[in-house]
């Protein structure tokens, strides 16, 4: 009886030090390397994105990655990243890696030397929205693993997302963001049924990714062309972020594979899901999986009774702020 306030003061302590250690970081090196923290295999320092190795016992690697690009703000890196050591210690046995923006550089550059639009195209970018949707696809591509913004924290552990029956089966792990049978908002959303990509999981080289990658590189460089510039040069708008590299294009991509494999038709083949439904290697959770704002923290739905695994605080980072 004694023993269990003990341990679960050290474990308060304990979370407490990670998370100012990772502070710490971020503060020193967000804005020029990565901060790994495997717990099997190489040390932090030698870590990489494109050295580490792909270990896993299901074609989904157990390795998290999240994407901080570091504002000019430095007194606000705390809240930015306050759940992410909730990442860190409810995965011990993951890697974790957050990527700032030089090993973002190098990772793009090591990776797609035989691909040279990508780095042409990432390297352009100039809207830290646009370039975080981007690189997580490009991660996910190349080494796979769970995705998820730093505006997220984990209810229940990645290993748990699934049955283990089907863990050898699943590539792909994608939930539903929006459906407007169990939740209208039509004026929001541009399709009844629509796909989160603030969290995905994904083996690496999937050919959901494969499409998306194809599908930003493409839809950037038309926003471009409309406007008769280039790249660095266009003016972008949260509706360009949406359509051309956030959860619509996702959400068409997506769609598009799950017609080729299954008897999809429409987005409203996909309404009222309320279990994880299974398309080839692909999954689709119900709305409320990645959703824990329909949920309280112990990860129950107060609509529906279903167990959520992430909860997104929608920071929204990626917005144009209106001017002052």
């Amino acid at each position: 009886m004694i023993a269990l306030p003990r341990a679960r003061a050290f474990l308060q302590y304990l979370g407490a030090a990670v998370f100012c250690l990772l502070i710490v970081n971020v503060v020193l090196f967000t804005t020029t390397r990565t901060r790994s923290h495997p717990r099997k295999g190489p040390s932090p320092s030698k870590a990489s994105t494109h050295n580490q190795p792909l270990v896993s016992g299901v074609p989904i690697p157990r390795q998290i990655w999240q994407i901080f690009f570091a504002p000019p703000e430095v007194d606000i890196i705390e809240e930015e990243l306050l759940h992410s050591s909730e990442w860190i210690s409810m995965t011990p046995d993951y890697t974790y890696t957050m990527v700032g923006s030089l090993e973002a550089d190098e990772f793009i550059d090591a990776n797609f030397k035989n691909q040279p639009e990508i780095p042409k195209t990432y390297h352009a970018l100039q809207n830290p929205g646009l370039k975080s949707d981007f690189l997580r696809y490009l991660l996910l591509l190349v080494r796979g693993g769970i995705y998820s913004d730093v505006d997220t924290k984990p209810v229940v552990r990645p290993e748990d997302w699934i049955p283990v029956e089907k863990r050898q089966q699943v590539r792909l792990i994608v939930a539903i963001e929006y459906d407007e049978a169990q939740d209208p908002h039509p004026e929001d959303f541009k399709y009844p049924v629509q796909f989160c990509q603030w969290t995905i999981a994904a083996a690496p080289n999937h050919p959901v990714l494969k499409k998306m990658v194809s599908r930003a590189v493409t839809g950037l460089q038309d926003i471009a062309n409309a406007q008769a510039t280039t790249l660095d040069r266009m003016e972008i708008t949260d509706f360009n972020v949406l359509n051309a590299t956030g959860p619509v294009a996702w959400t068409e991509v997506v769609l598009e594979t799950l017609q080729e494999v299954a008897s999809i038709t429409s987005y409203r083949d996909l309404a009222k899901v309320n279990e994880a439904q299974y398309y080839g290697d692909i999954v689709i959770l119900p709305l409320e999986s990645f959703r824990a704002d329909y949920l309280d923290d112990w990860g129950v739905s107060w609509r529906t009774g279903r167990r959520a695994f992430v909860r997104h605080f929608f920071k929204g980072g990626w917005k144009k702020k209106p001017p002052p």
